[in-house]
């Protein structure tokens, strides 16, 4: 384990300590790499601990044992390097603030010199399609526009990662296939690593190079890592998607034992 991964997970366990101080694991012995530039897929059963995880990596809760870097260092706490997209856009961005505002917020607050911070606010904004939406406030904005400019904030502050959690989870059908071919193509255009979590099935063979399989918690571990060799963009009719998604969806037909 190690080598050249960003992200190095080695027998992570995430523990919590009732009022009579009985521990529960939710998390026992996970361990992964990472590579850099590769987008990561999580998928399990509801409170199995993915979104445990993802906050550990985000450096939002600390983890109980084992090990967990970023660049071969400990994560201590939230790092620029690291954006998180929370499921609720409307908690995660200022609705006092436009759409060029909000991408900016963290430059601003790093002192970026004014140039600078409008040519990268502005490439931001075209990355993720919102170039005619710039002095428009959130109450504006659909979900999947506000979701855009979660990403782009990430974008502009320059984070390695990009940490997802569920981001398209209340957004109806169409937006959702929309911000999934919109997330790929971000991805490929900024190499950014991406760590995804997802109830569906179809979205994690669409949009995964490799899709992380959880057990059940407490004393949740990933049952398997299974690498999704289809090129992109992905058809759900495709005869591979269809078997890959047909072979995860195989993990949760059954109960599993670890």
């Amino acid at each position: 384990m190690g080598g050249d991964a960003v992200i190095h997970i080695e027998h992570l366990s995430k523990s919590y300590e009732s009022e009579k101080g009985a521990k529960t694991y939710v998390l026992d012995n996970v361990s992964l790499d990472i590579p850099r530039g590769e987008f990561h897929v999580f998928r399990g059963w509801s409170g199995c601990g993915k979104s445990t995880l993802l906050n550990v990596i985000a450096g939002f809760v600390p983890k109980s044992g084992g090990r967990v870097t970023v660049n071969g260092r400990d994560i201590e706490g939230p790092g620029r390097e690291r954006g998180v997209v929370f499921q609720n856009a409307d908690a995660a961005i200022f609705p006092w603030n436009t759409v060029w505002k909000n991408v900016e917020y963290g430059l601003r607050i790093k002192g970026t010199p004014k140039a600078e911070r409008d040519a990268i606010v502005r490439r931001c904004i075209k990355i993720v399609g919102l170039e005619t939406h710039e002095n428009k406030y959130p109450d504006e904005l659909s979900g999947g526009m506000k979701q855009r400019v979660q990403i782009a904030r990430s974008i502009a502050n320059d984070s390695e990662i990009l940490i997802m959690d569920e981001p398209f989870g209340a957004l109806d059908a169409q937006t959702r296939r929309l911000m999934q071919k919109e997330v790929v193509g971000i991805w490929k255009e900024t190499g950014k690593t991406i760590l995804f979590v997802t109830h569906d099935i179809q979205e994690a063979v669409s949009l995964g190079q490799k899709v992380s399989i959880m057990s059940r918690s407490p004393n949740a571990t990933i049952i398997e890592t299974i690498e999704i060799g289809v090129p992109y963009p992905r058809k759900i009719n495709n005869a591979q998607v269809a078997d890959f998604i047909q072979r995860i969806q195989g993990f949760f037909d059954v109960e599993y034992e670890i």
